[in-house]
């Protein structure tokens, strides 16, 4: 079983069961998006701009849908509360069960109706990327393993929880973590929006400032739904200009394969492990760097055991040209993911001291902006 899962190519690795949300909005991308191959040069001015015109347009719908969202509650809390109950201020709490029942009944209905449209305005803003970036979403394993990775991103969904070329990306999290970022997750962006609504009310509602509640909280609700859709494009960005600097990468990769050894290739390929492992998580343009590079080694077994401890020390066995490489390569993973300061860059900084050489800070960052901006890192 192990083996003919090792086969699997890095779609199927990386998402083999997706659920009915994910196939209805990786059907939704790929219309959007019919391109088959990714664009072999850099985005040009114009579609950097066209990028962060995306990304504007969904933070500023999905403000706008607080706005409207808190105003209605809030405005219909006002006047049940004042207009119909005269305050409530000698009301028993039995007698005040009808009022809360009501209010949460029209609380839920509009949060559930801004929620719907807040997936759509994602869905949406992630497909514009898609399409301005150039991805391909059709017709290939890769185009796939892409196609996924935007699904789960606009659709808020965490990475998968199993075993991708034999590499469990959580083995270095502690279980309490692991399960509080599920929970997290479990209430994404409606649930958590709902319950600011309730902290809040109950906030204002001890303070003179109850009948301004309408002005104060629709704000509030435009910026946390403003923050959800940022972190949302953000990470829609990086998995749509990614692969750019990965098929950058192979390219140069290919014409000094044979400068590689065996020994070179393990330390590249269990660093990869590592590095996947550091970062917590089963990022698409890592499991596409991935995969690429076992294609490039022809490896025949693909489900790896990672031990980078031992490979660490092959580190200074390696000639020059390797160990160039090696810290191309594991530098130009370690900016691929959704962040790349923390444990990564610690990563980064023992593989160059395992190799003698000095640990540029402002080049890892020059590296992470040319990504961003759809240019090939120098």
């Amino acid at each position: 079983m192990a083996e003919t899962f090792s086969a699997q190519p890095p779609d199927q690795q990386y998402s083999p069961e997706p659920n009915i949300l994910e196939r209805r909005a990786a059907d939704y991308l790929k219309k959007q998006s019919p391109r088959e191959h990714y664009p072999s040069q850099a985005c040009s001015n114009a579609e950097r701009t066209a990028l962060k015109r995306a990304s504007r347009r969904a933070i500023t719908w999905s403000a706008i849908a607080g706005i409207l969202s808190g105003g209605v509650i809030g405005s219909m809390e006002w006047f049940m509360r004042q207009g119909m109950l005269d305050g409530m201020e000698d009301m028993t709490l039995m007698e005040q069960l009808p009022y809360w029942a009501g209010f949460s009944v029209v609380a839920g209905v509009v949060s559930l109706m801004e929620v719907l449209f807040l997936y759509w305005n994602a869905l949406r803003g992630v497909a514009q990327t898609s399409q301005v970036a150039g991805i391909p979403l059709q017709d290939s394993e890769h185009a796939r393993l892409l196609l996924s990775g935007m699904s789960r991103v606009a659709l808020e969904l965490p990475s998968p929880r199993h075993r991708i070329y034999g590499i469990y990306p959580y083995a270095q999290m502690g279980q309490w973590k692991l399960t509080l970022i599920s929970v997290m997750y479990r209430m994404k962006v409606g649930v958590s929006s709902f319950i600011l609504r309730v902290l809040l009310r109950r906030v204002f509602g001890r303070m003179a400032m109850r009948g301004l509640l309408p002005l104060a909280t629709g704000p509030l609700y435009a910026i946390w739904n403003a923050i959800i859709t940022w972190r949302i494009m953000r990470k829609a960005k990086v998995q749509a200009l990614g692969p750019y600097t990965i098929e950058s990468l192979m390219q140069r990769l290919e014409d000094d394969l044979d400068q590689l050894g065996s020994t070179a290739r393990e330390v590249i390929l269990h660093g990869m492990g590592e590095l996947i492992m550091r970062n917590q998580d089963a990022h698409t343009n890592h499991v596409y760097l991935l995969s690429r590079l076992l294609d490039a080694f022809e490896v025949s077994d693909r489900q790896l055991a990672i031990d980078w401890p031992g490979h660490r020390r092959q580190l200074d066995t390696l000639d020059e040209a390797e160990t160039r490489w090696v810290l191309d390569i594991l530098s130009v993973a370690t900016v691929l993911g959704d962040k790349w300061r923390g444990r990564p860059r610690r990563f980064l900084q023992e593989v160059h001291e395992a190799c003698g050489a000095t640990y540029d800070e402002e080049h890892i960052k020059v590296m992470r902006k040319q990504m961003l901006e759809g240019r090939e890192p120098t």
